[in-house]
Parts: structure tokens; C-alpha cells; sequence
């Protein structure tokens, strides 16, 4: 029975193999059970990691008298690798102790976990993409809306002020005035529809200004106190790291304005030699980090994992500190380069 196993079995006595089933010989290309017995088991072993799985061994031998398994790279008769799960576990051998390795291929498993990380990877890309798209239209629709329809906004009410100023029926004039309040109320709106499209102030003059920006407006339309931190002086990031840092900035402290019921918000800037991180502080009524994870990940926390997903993008990493009543913590780190700085 052993020896039609679908497993590849070997058994280890003092160093050397006693025992190879059929499989084991067909997995590494070998013709005859000679070729293997009295070699270590180690010499199967993909060179460069010999050391590891022979020091892996001996923790498993020495500390458990359980089925043991961890993953490992066989080297195939033809110089090939052959990835494999091993299993190892100690018995008794005609009397005398050893060891029972147990091999699985799975070949067809790694090539399907690279195809999934390498999908993974792909969607990523697409979803910055996406964003880096998005805002390149934000852009468009800002300059348009501050170009022409603005302009167009900004000329009507120069001519109403011609006509209030002219002898008119105090009905007609009463009326005109309406109009100028709607027009002026709409060359507001135009130009705050502008600035939350894509704030000419982030690709003007940066993400530092962008983000004392958006705070200070924060202040002016709701109640939460704000404040930033920052020592940095004329540092420069790629376009792309700026509008992704801005916008995740951004979405998360729409969710505190909507979520935390916090009364201050701090954000702090700090930059190392080859790392750049932006932290967003509240004193809100926090959560329950888990459900972060796949888990328990709840459909309202889909933001923070666009937001994860957008950092790694740019190699960097998101941390979330939060506990019910504790208030929250994001920090956003990106590495940059010295040129970067």
C-alpha cells in the first residue's frame, strides 16, 4: 500500500534512506529505488536550501512527536525543482528510530497561487490606474468649469450690475436683483464645485499646501478643530504618490466627519531620508479594528481597503490604530527616493 501511495514516501535511518516508494521515484525523475537509497534525504533538497530544512528538521525532530509539514524545493535528477510539501514524522524502522517523509507536488498549486497574485498584482495596477484616470478627469472638469462656465457665470453678473445701475421700474429692478443673488450664489457654488473636483492648490503648489487646505476648510464647514504638523520644507513627490496620498487623505477624513463624532483632528507629516508617512489623528468614539480583516470585513469599511490597496501600490504600507472610545489613527508610509526629498 505504501508503496502505490499517491504520496511520495521516504524513510530516514541514521542519515540515509532505507526506504522510496514508487511515487517518490516517479516525482524526481529517478528510475530505480537504488539511486536514492544511502543518500540523505537532505540531498534531495534544493541546494541553497539545505541548511534551513536540515535545521528545520532537527527543531521538529527534538521538539514533536507529531506529524510535522512545512514546504520545501526537491532538486529533480534533470537539475529541475520540484516545489513540495513535506511531511515528516518519527517512527520506528526495524527496531531502530526514524523518520517517515512524506512528499506532496505542488507544482499545480504554486503555479496557481502565482497566477492569483500575479492577478492580484494586475488589478491593483488597474485600480490606481483607475484612480490616476479619475483625476486627470477631475482636472479637466475643473478647468472647464473654472474656464467657461465661470467666466460665463462671472460676465452675466457684470451685466446685471450695468442694468441695476440704469433707470428701471422698481418691480423690474426688484426682480433683476433676484437674479444677480441666484447668478452670484452660482459663481459660488461653480467654484466650490471646482476645488472639490481637483483643488488647483494640489498640483499648484503640492500635497503639503493641498492637505493645510483641505483642513482649514474642514474648520470653516463643521465644528471639528484641526490642526497640522509638518517640518518639511519643499519636498517634492511624484504626481502620482501626490494625488494618491491626497485623495486617501481625504477619504479618510470625509469618513471622520461622517462616522467618528470627533471634535479634533490632527495631521502630521514626516519624512526620513527614504520614507515619507502621513498620520490622520481623531478623538472620535474609534472602533473595532477586526473588521478589517477578510474575515469580518463589513461593507462600510471598503474605503479603508481602497486606501490600503492604493498605498501598497506605491510600495508602501497602511497602519490602522483604533479601539471603541479611543479614538483612531491612520498612517499612511510610502518610501521615496533621495531625489524625492
Amino acid at each position: 500500500m505504501i508503496d502505490l501511495a499517491r504520496e511520495g514516501i521516504a524513510i530516514h535511518v541514521d542519515e540515509a534512506i532505507v526506504f522510496v516508494n514508487r511515487k517518490l521515484i516517479e516525482m524526481l525523475g529517478f528510475g530505480h529505488p537504488v539511486e536514492l537509497i544511502g543518500r540523505s534525504i537532505r540531498d534531495l533538497v534544493e541546494p541553497t536550501r539545505r541548511e534551513i530544512s536540515k535545521q528545520l528538521e532537527a527543531v521538529m525532530i527534538a521538539d514533536s512527536d507529531e506529524l510535522f509539514s512545512m514546504e520545501d524545493v526537491y532538486e529533480c535528477k534533470n537539475g529541475q525543482l520540484l516545489p513540495v510539501e513535506v511531511s515528516a514524522i518519527p517512527i520506528r524502522y526495524q527496531g531502530a528510530p526514524a523518520i517517515q517523509i512524506t512528499a506532496r507536488d505542488i507544482s499545480e498549486r504554486k503555479k496557481v497561487e502565482a497566477e492569483i497574485w500575479e492577478y492580484q498584482d494586475m488589478l491593483k495596477n488597474l485600480s490606481s490606474d483607475l484612480i490616476l484616470a479619475e483625476e486627470a478627469q477631475r482636472r479637466h472638469l475643473a478647468i472647464a468649469l473654472h474656464d467657461h462656465l465661470g467666466q460665463i457665470l462671472a460676465m452675466a453678473r457684470i451685466k446685471m450690475s450695468g442694468l441695476l445701475n440704469s433707470d428701471l421700474d422698481e418691480g423690474v429692478r426688484t426682480k433683476l436683483k433676484a437674479i444677480e443673488t441666484d447668478i452670484t450664489n452660482a459663481v459660488k457654488q461653480t467654484r466650490s464645485l471646482t476645488y472639490e473636483l481637483s483643488p488647483p492648490v494640489l498640483h499648484e503648489l503640492g500635497l503639503l499646501e493641498a492637505l493645510e487646505w483641505r483642513l482649514e476648510k474642514i474648520r470653516l464647514e463643521t465644528d471639528i478643530e484641526t490642526s497640522y504638523v509638518h517640518n518639511l520644507e519643499n519636498i517634492k513627490l511624484r504626481n502620482e504618490q501626490e494625488v494618491m496620498l491626497f485623495r486617501s487623505v481625504d477619504e479618510i477624513l470625509k469618513n471622520i466627519i461622517k462616522h467618528a463624532s470627533a471634535s479634533k483632528v490632527t495631521v502630521t507629516a514626516q519624512a526620513t531620508r527614504y520614507s515619507f508617512s502621513l498620520s490622520v489623528a481623531d478623538n472620535g468614539k474609534g472602533f473595532d479594528t477586526s473588521i478589517l480583516t477578510p474575515k469580518h470585513r463589513r461593507s462600510d469599511s471598503f474605503g479603508l481597503f481602497s486606501i490600503k490597496e492604493r498605498i501598497e501600490y506605491l510600495g508602501g504600507v497602511m497602519d490602522i490604530q483604533s479601539a471603541p472610545g479611543k479614538g483612531t489613527t491612520a498612517i499612511l508610509n510610502i518610501p521615496i527616493s533621495v531625489e524625492g526629498e
